[in-house]
């Protein structure tokens, strides 16, 4: 995991260069595997996104509170670069963020450990997976990428996302149940 102390965040604060170089290669290639991951855009498209971002992001450091988590804080500045991304893009939909919380028990959303397994089991092809991906909403998206791919906690995405922590357990099985659905189709 990517971890930033307070001293590198007031020196992008600060808008020292040096700290930019240094922010610079350290995000890129996460946010090269996240895109490729999750939105399975042209190399040229990510490759714009991940430059909106710097641009963005260089200007919006400036008002960073260090009260608050930096990497959650970038990453919020990066998800909204990409919603911005697919809002101008004519040819890719862009799903709804938003979910209903209330729509489903509890109990029903929780995925075991023996579902998981037996999920990870199965010898899917990329494509397939890929495609399933795509029909993933975004939260989704993010949990299944977080917890799998980066290899988060629950603390950590909860600060990333800002679901709450209690929600994050929740969100991750209704993401592999929901995933394990689409694959099975």
């Amino acid at each position: 995991m990517i971890a930033f102390s307070d001293e590198q965040a007031r020196k992008l604060k600060a808008q020292d260069p040096n700290a930019f170089n240094e922010f610079y290669l350290e995000t890129v290639d996460m946010f090269f595997r996240y895109i490729n991951a999750n939105y399975f855009v042209p190399k040229q498209d990510a490759e714009d996104i991940i430059s909106d971002f710097y641009v963005k992001f260089r200007e919006a450091v400036k008002n960073y509170n260090p009260e608050f988590s930096f990497t959650g804080y970038f990453r919020t500045i990066f998800r909204n670069t990409l919603k911005d991304h697919f809002k101008k893009s004519s040819e890719i939909s862009f799903t709804d963020m938003k979910h209903d919380e209330e729509s489903e028990d509890f109990g029903d959303t929780l995925v075991d450990e023996f579902d998981i397994s037996q999920l990870l089991d199965n010898d899917y092809s990329f494509e397939r997976i890929q495609q399933a991906m795509k029909d993933l909403d975004d939260v989704s998206k993010d949990i299944i990428y977080f917890k799998f791919i980066e290899e988060k906690s629950h603390e950590e995405i909860s600060v990333i996302t800002g679901i709450a922590n209690d929600t994050i357990r929740q969100r991750v099985s209704r993401a592999i149940k929901h995933l394990k659905q689409l694959l099975e189709e």
